[in-house]
């Protein structure tokens, strides 16, 4: 694969961002070696930036290293979809238990914020391809802005990290239509219970939402042989 010459402004971030991409898009197959020097070479950038990326990258569980061996992308399958749920239902249940901390009027901003994606998203997907509609990352928006509500920078990056397969199950057609506005139905009973403040109810419709969703996605995962 060709790659574009990177310049020395935030040379490290930015080798880190434009392999992440390339992963995350599949451009790097499952399973595929990553050559350190030859990445090196194409980037135009010493071997340096590359470990580094490539150490970042692991840690984002889109790449492992077999010592001796080398650095390979790592192949997203349904064992790691289940751990992946579990970690977004547990960040999400616990931002639930912070919502009491916040003022009124913060807390009606917020829920404003999260009915204004969820509405764009609804007519968005309406309006334009499904694939098209895929890479808006509207569900992204929606949840991260959710996970935001709890006021935790760490837990908001670990849940960042946690929606990697969401991007590569975009980029390889496992969302059907169907999915996709099943979830957007969920998502505004999520809304719903957040209107009413009816925390029981809102626990509810964060677990279903997010069974459903695995549920779906490991189905379409197995259809597509098992990995992705």
């Amino acid at each position: 694969m060709d790659l574009p010459k990177l310049d020395n402004t935030n040379l490290w971030d930015k080798t880190y961002m434009l392999l992440k991409d390339r992963i995350t898009r599949r451009q790097f197959k499952p399973n595929q070696k990553l050559s350190i020097p030859e990445l090196a070479k194409q980037l135009g950038v010493s071997r340096t930036p590359i470990r580094d990326a490539l150490n970042r990258l692991e840690m984002d569980g889109l790449v492992k290293t077999v010592s001796k061996v080398g650095t390979f992308v790592c192949a997203l399958e349904a064992e790691d979809i289940l751990d992946i749920i579990d970690t977004r239902l547990m960040l999400e249940l616990w931002v639930v238990e912070k919502l009491p901390l916040l003022s009124d009027a913060e807390y009606a901003e917020k829920v404003s914020r999260l009915e204004s994606i969820l509405e764009v998203a609804s007519n968005s997907v309406k309006q334009i391809p499904l694939d098209s509609y895929l890479r808006t990352n509207y569900n992204l928006q929606f949840h991260m802005a959710f996970i935001e509500l709890g006021g935790n920078k760490k837990n908001a990056d670990i849940y960042l990290d946690m929606m990697n397969y969401h991007f590569l199950a975009a980029e390889n057609d496992l969302f059907t239509k169907e999915m996709v506005t099943s979830a957007l139905d969920q998502h505004y009973a999520i809304i719903k219970a957040l209107k009413d403040k009816n925390f029981d109810n809102l626990k509810t419709a964060i677990k279903l939402h997010l069974e459903d969703s695995k549920e779906r996605l490991i189905r379409q995962l197995h259809a597509n042989g098992g990995k992705l």
